[in-house]
């Protein structure tokens, strides 16, 4: 795998590349890396800085990502898009925003894409503080509507630029901005295709599959099967209990989580007014520790169904959903179809008032 990074810098015809800059950190040398497929890479170069500077220069066959490394961390490192052209990158002091590397066509439109993205973040931060010292009613609706507008046209600017690469490096580079967005159904097809055009890229195929789990959660959506063991040892699927009941909520939780047990009062209550009238709980554990989930169980006093393959993080269900955090929960109805998702504090209640109260 080292031997194929090199061979991706092989010489080849007027495909040279030149990558130069100033450093303002106290190092005498930095270390340019080939990323790999799997997210490792392999070491290229050793780069001499003298009097503040560093050039290197070599030939590229294809497009690659490279790793620019300023200390010994694994994290002490900037990214650049492997092209034909001269390419600079300045390292700065520590502390200061990360450099986005400009020369070449692709690595120019990083530098689009960041600018782009710290305009709406600006638009953002200027409204913000009003929106919590302004006292609720009106005003304060209206500075909250400019502020999801802002943030939607910007979830949509992301969307749009990635869209636009997915044949070329520069999609694989943006992909790790992606592991957190908070639209992914504006890059669903996207990713999709990605995926299908880098099927051995790491970030092709992990952001593709985390965005296909996060679209399965969504309202209006079929639920998508999980069978894990009981506290008591046996099994216990969703499938098991979704046709069953009029309702079934779905709380993705750890005994190790905070928020997760704060919320477990707010479950409860609803619990016991709605139960008896077709109301189910099935709570997914993300333990790793059967000890814990069970004594948890027990503190808290959960009448309610409970399952996990006690996988902490790598279980199931996170792959299934893309969970990247908990709590996270799921609203299903009787006929399998998600209802609502992401509840917090009285919002279950309500939301039940509304579909069962009488």
């Amino acid at each position: 795998m080292g031997l194929a990074a090199v061979l991706m810098l092989a010489a080849c015809k007027n495909n040279g590349i030149t990558i130069s800059g100033t450093v303002e950190r106290n190092v005498d040398s930095l270390r340019i890396a080939a990323m790999l497929n799997d997210n490792g890479d392999t070491l290229l170069a050793k780069v001499p800085v003298t009097d503040g500077k560093y050039t290197w220069q070599s030939t590229v066959d294809s497009a690659c990502i490279l790793r620019v490394y300023f200390g010994e961390g694994d994290r002490d490192f900037y990214r650049v898009i492997c092209e034909p052209g001269n390419i600079t990158l300045n390292i700065p002091k520590d502390g200061e925003d990360e450099p986005y590397p400009i020369g070449t066509p692709l690595n120019d439109s990083i530098t689009a894409y960041h600018n782009a993205v710290a305009e709406f973040e600006e638009k953002w931060n200027a409204l913000i503080g009003t929106f919590w010292d302004t006292p609720a009613g009106d005003k304060h609706d209206s500075i909250g509507h400019e502020l999801d507008v802002i943030y939607r046209d910007q979830a949509q600017y992301q969307a749009d630029f990635l869209s636009r690469h997915t044949n070329d490096m520069l999609g694989i580079y943006l992909l790790r901005d992606f592991q957190h967005y908070w639209h992914p159904e504006f890059i669903e097809e996207t990713t999709k295709q990605l995926k299908e055009n880098f099927p051995d890229n790491f970030w092709a195929v992990y952001v593709a599959d985390l965005v296909e789990g996060k679209m399965r959660s969504f309202p209006c959506r079929q639920y998508t099967d999980l069978k894990m063991q009981t506290p008591e040892g046996g099994e216990l699927s969703l499938s098991d209990i979704i046709p069953n009941n009029r309702y079934t909520f779905v709380d993705f939780w750890a005994s190790w989580c905070g928020p997760c047990c704060a919320e477990i009062p707010n479950v409860k209550a609803v619990w016991e007014k709605y139960h008896d009238k077709g109301f189910q709980v099935v709570g997914v554990s993300f333990d790793s520790k059967e000890e814990s989930w069970k004594e948890a169980i027990a503190e808290y006093g959960i009448q309610w169904l409970n399952m996990s393959d006690l996988k902490g993080w790598g279980c199931e269900a996170a792959k299934v959903y893309g969970i990247t955090g908990i709590p996270f929960t799921l609203l299903i109805g009787q006929d399998g179809i998600i209802i609502d998702k992401d509840f917090r504090g009285d919002a279950l209640m309500k939301k039940m008032d509304e579909l069962m109260g009488e």
